[in-house]
């Protein structure tokens, strides 16, 4: 049976955050209900939790700073499009659904915001004179993206 809409919507917004801010979506994850996957189980405890809420926490900041890769270059490129794939697949599982699908659209949703992220950010730069609210947007999108597709419900 195929996915429902709602599931590869959800898939397709997990994949956006992810492109903009890679730990986005896994932050949301290990702060909402785990589901009953072993995966799920694993990134609930305490150590790991931490672990990724203050890598995401980390990337928020380090995204800001003048010496931060480019998301279009590996291993940034990876990790996002990795990233994007493996939490549309998760949030899939959590919905009792096959996660193949939801993983491709999330990895394309990730490759698109990841392309699409730096000439938007040059565009408000060149607005405001400075990266910063181009940034400070990203990121209220990126997380915004993140707890619609983790919420609970349909």
């Amino acid at each position: 049976m195929p996915p429902r809409t709602s599931t590869l919507l959800r898939a397709a917004l997990a994949g956006a955050a992810s492109g903009s801010r890679s730990q986005a979506v896994l932050a949301a994850c290990v702060l909402t209900r785990p589901g009953s996957t072993r995966l799920d189980r694993w990134l609930h405890r305490p150590s790991v939790r931490r672990s990724v809420l203050y890598g995401a926490a980390g990337e928020l900041v380090g995204d800001k700073l003048p010496v931060a890769p480019s998301r279009t270059e590996p291993p940034g490129l990876g990790a996002r499009l990795a990233l994007g794939a493996a939490t549309a697949g998760l949030l899939a599982t959590r919905r009792g659904e096959r996660p193949a699908l939801p993983a491709v659209v999330g990895l394309l949703a990730a490759a698109g915001t990841t392309f699409a992220g730096p000439p938007a950010r040059a565009a408000a730069a060149a607005r405001f004179g400075s990266d910063l609210p181009g940034a400070l947007t990203e990121d209220v999108l990126a997380v915004g993206l993140a707890a619609a597709a983790t919420r609970t419900g349909r």
